[in-house]
């Protein structure tokens, strides 16, 4: 995945450093104290709801109010906003306002920073102060494997083009005194880093909108969205209705409720969030940096004179599980000491001074958290007119800049600003709408982004709703599962029954004996991975081909039993899903992508087609299970349960065909992830468990044996075959990965043709960005260094690109890897022949090999043997 340009600069401010004082109310959900409040007619007195808008904004936190004020920017005059209390009220008013610019991607990245810039900007254009100050962000390390990480982080900062420094626990301590230090390996600085008043700013921005044009109404209810033919066509409130055909759902901890009444699934959960202020410190800097203790998930900045102290559990408390009161407006929740009591112990532990100090403020307030950890970003799939903002983390200040950015660019143009793949609304899948499910979820999920990440780290509540047909078989051949969405995933397979091991790592891991021996059997025999969980979709009827040939930048006017692998595109040639397309009859695809695609890929079908096209998206994903079978002895193994022809004369590479197997009949399609000799079965799911028998006990003879998810990303690695969501996305087209040769420009127009003819004839083959496969010869599998995901690759002094994934790869004995790489004269042989590119992994460079093919297989002929 690449970065492009910056997003567009607005117009705004820096400012004071004092906190709000917001007025506080405490709250139960059975008791409550009143403050004097306006009456209602004083409350809803004044301006008259308009009878139309182009855009409504339901909802008046920061993540609302800064859409709102970006569609007023991009002269939208006359967009509307409303709130059910006051702005700010619900969750924004209380947060810590800390904004941080790191993060996973290259494209959020892009969008924090834009946050950073427009917070110092604010001021001078609506002359409301705003307390952004750019203290900094401290991050300390208490573990080699933190420590590592931190190393990466400052890499990957310095390819983003943000000033970070690298700290020793000395410098640590002269940046922040009050710390304890004894036990710390180092630091991470990050300057341009800083912190913000959360009231003030969403009223810069609230008045900035309002100056372009834009309403926003307080003490005014959305009560439901309206809708005609199943679009939005308006919105009802407490005052009267607004006709509007775009919506946008930016609720907060409400959102998930609201959105359910009209049958939109946005998976998320209030969550109870601790922290303490502390009295006055005499002496404290106000320029002293927030730090973050991430293995003790603790968190702190200056705050007027004074330190607050936050954190987020391991396992925290979901608030609300009956429902948010009708009256909730600037409260606070009972503060749960003995709940708290071990944050608070290692708190105290860290920052000795607060034994001689007093705790003016125990504070907790509600924040909405969702199942994975990331927000909820775009159209809704049910409901086309629809957005979505919400699902915040107790990120949504460091977010609001960008988030708003996109969602006026999204809701105006159709597309967002950068990519968000990861955060899209249609990333959700029904059964996410389960109150109790988001509940459990959240209570996990609150302590995601603290302690320490690793491969390991596994999810632990809310498991077992999801389940693949042969489960139960799996378990008992020793499958060690991991949670994806509700499904139980086997990762990979130890006949011990440790599973999961307690040792952190992001280099060699407990179970890499068992990945290797995984992937040497789909090398030398035979492995079967249960790929269930895949989500299959059947298009069919008389315009099946044609809505499938809008999106798709192959041609699907394929003969019956062929099977294409093609990307669907948007408008500017990227890639939005990676999918094999099976025609199983003349009217009849089947689409098989991956589990978290599930939804947006059928999503994206509807979107694109005309209205009076006959045909239908079907989901059959429970319909159907999926068994693959890798390895040069799969052919063997199918051969002796079936009377048809396998050969590679009758049943070549990319054929389908429905075949006799066992007692049974399945569709066997001639593909292999893992580069191998391999057929993908997809099976109806009364006749699995007979098939997967049949299997198990014919391949015993030929070696075969269980493989998981670990192995195959092993092996497709070697393979250089790309995954979607690391190494191709929305903002990726097919000729900059790799893979024009799933472009056909020849067929009917379909969605990105004219941006892809565009590109093609002016860069021809060889583009500006270009998807290479690297491999680093100086690393061992035990010893490392290990590429992961966004390491710089050098070209001698000169910055060319980044990894987008790696790992070592078992059957070629060596670290392996994708990158994305630049050259303004295009990513041509001869560039790439030249040489002298080195990777940066931890702050050291390493010489790596770069090609455009494959380092396993590289002419395909063991795959298409």
């Amino acid at each position: 995945m690449r970065a492009s340009t910056n997003p567009a600069r607005l117009p705004a401010a820096p400012v004071s450093s004092t906190r709000p004082s917001a007025r506080r109310k405490r709250i139960s959900n059975t008791r409550r104290t009143k403050e004097p409040r306006m009456s209602a007619s004083e409350e809803k007195s004044g301006k008259t709801l308009p009878e139309t808008a182009s855009v409504v904004v339901i909802g008046g936190g920061i993540i609302g109010v800064s859409s709102l004020y970006h569609l007023a920017k991009k002269g939208i005059e006359n967009a509307v906003l409303v709130e059910r209390k006051t702005l700010a009220s619900g969750t924004t008013w209380h947060a810590a306002g800390i904004v941080g610019q790191l993060r996973e991607s290259s494209g959020q990245t892009e969008l924090s920073k834009y946050t950073a810039r427009l917070f110092t900007e604010l001021e001078e254009e609506t002359g409301q102060a705003t307390g952004y100050k750019q203290n900094g962000t401290l991050h300390v390390a208490l573990s080699d494997i933190r420590w590592e990480q931190l190393l990466r982080n400052h890499d990957h900062a310095h390819r983003m083009e943000i000033e970070s420094r690298l700290l020793s626990v000395s410098e640590v301590a002269a940046h922040y005194p009050y710390v304890a230090t004894s036990d710390l390996i180092g630091g991470f600085f990050v300057p341009s880093n800083g912190q913000v008043n959360p009231l003030d700013v969403t009223q810069a921005m609230a008045k900035g909108a309002r100056a372009c044009g834009a309403q926003i109404f307080e003490n005014t209810k959305a009560i439901r969205i309206l809708t005609r033919n199943g679009r939005v066509s308006g919105v009802e409130t407490d005052r009267g209705v607004i006709a509007t055909e775009k919506v946008l759902l930016a609720g907060g901890m409400w959102t998930s409720r609201f959105a359910a009444q009209h049958g939109v699934t946005v998976p998320l959960h209030a969550t109870e969030h601790f922290y303490i202020l502390t009295e006055s410190i005499e002496g404290l800097p106000r320029t002293l940096p927030g730090l973050v203790v991430a293995e003790e998930r603790l968190y702190t900045k200056e705050d007027a004179g004074k330190l607050l102290i936050g954190g987020f559990e391991a396992r925290g408390k979901s608030w609300g599980q009956d429902g948010i009161p009708e009256v909730f407006e600037f409260d606070e929740l009972p503060f749960d000491m003995e709940h708290v009591e071990p944050m608070l112990e290692r708190a105290f532990a860290r920052f000795p001074f607060l034994a001689e100090t007093g705790i003016h403020t125990f504070f907790n307030g509600p924040e909405s958290f969702t199942p994975d950890g990331r927000p909820y970003l775009g159209p809704a799939p049910e409901m086309p007119g629809l957005f979505i903002a919400a699902g915040m983390n107790s990120n949504g200040i460091l977010n609001a800049g960008g988030f708003g950015l996109t969602m006026a660019a999204w809701i105006t143009e159709g597309m967002p600003v950068r990519a968000v793949g990861p955060m899209l609304t249609a990333r959700a899948h029904p059964f996410q709408r389960n109150a109790a499910y988001n509940a459990e979820r959240a209570a996990e999920s609150i302590g995601f982004h603290y302690g320490l990440q690793w491969p390991g780290r596994q999810i632990e509540s809310a498991r077992g709703i999801r389940r693949l047909p042969m489960h139960d078989r799996l378990i008992a051949a020793s499958a060690v599962m991991a949670e994806r969405i509700g499904w139980e995933v086997p990762m990979y397979y130890d006949p011990s029954g440790q599973g999961w091991p307690s040792r952190p790592s992001i280099g060699w891991q407990d179970w890499s004996p068992l990945v290797r021996e995984e992937c040497l059997a789909a090398r030398d025999a035979a492995v079967l991975v249960d790929q269930s969980m895949y989500a299959k979709v059947l298009v069919q009827g008389p315009d099946a081909a044609r809505a499938l040939n809008r999106v798709s930048g192959a041609s699907m006017d394929v003969p019956v039993g062929t099977s294409v692998y093609t990307q669907f595109l948007n408008a500017k040639g990227g890639i939005e899903a990676d999918v094999t397309v099976t025609r199983i009859a003349d009217t009849q695809y089947l689409v098989v992508t991956g589990h978290p695609s599930q939804i947006r890929d059928q999503a994206h079908i509807r979107a694109h087609a005309e209205p009076d096209w006959r045909f239908e998206v079907f989901d059959a994903t429970a319909a159907y299970s999926l068994l693959t079978v890798h390895g040069p002895a799969s052919r063997r193994i199918l051969q002796a349960l079936s009377g048809d022809d396998l050969s590679s004369e009758a049943f070549p590479f990319g054929a389908a065909r429905e075949i006799d197997l066992a007692f049974a009949r399945a569709w066997a399609i001639r593909r292999s992830f893992f580069g191998e000799l391999g057929y993908e079965l997809m099976i109806s799911t009364e006749f699995t468990a007979h098939i997967y028998e049949a299997l198990m006990r014919e391949g015993e003879t030929h070696g075969l044996r269980h493989a998981g998810m670990f192995a195959m990303n092993a092996c497709r690695l070697e393979k250089g075959f790309r995954h979607f969501g690391h190494d191709i996305a929305e903002e990726d087209t097919p000729y900059e990965t790799g893979l024009g040769f799933a472009v056909n420009l020849d067929k009917d127009d379909f969605v990105g043709r004219n941006a892809l003819a565009r590109q093609k004839a002016e860069q021809g083959a060889a583009t500006k960005f270009r998807t290479v496969a690297i491999r680093l010869r100086s690393a061992t599998a035990e010893g490392g260094p290990y590429i992961i995901h966004n390491e710089p690759i050098w070209k001698g002094e000169k910055l060319v690109g980044h990894v987008t994934s790696g790992g070592w790869g078992w059957r070629l004995g060596a670290m392996v890897g994708l990158a994305s790489v630049h050259s303004d004269g295009g990513v041509t042989k001869e560039w790439i022949a030249g040489g002298g590119f080195e990777v940066q992994i931890a702050g050291k460079r390493y010489s790596i090999d770069m090609q455009l093919a494959p380092f396993y297989d590289p002419t395909g002929a063991i795959m298409r043997g």
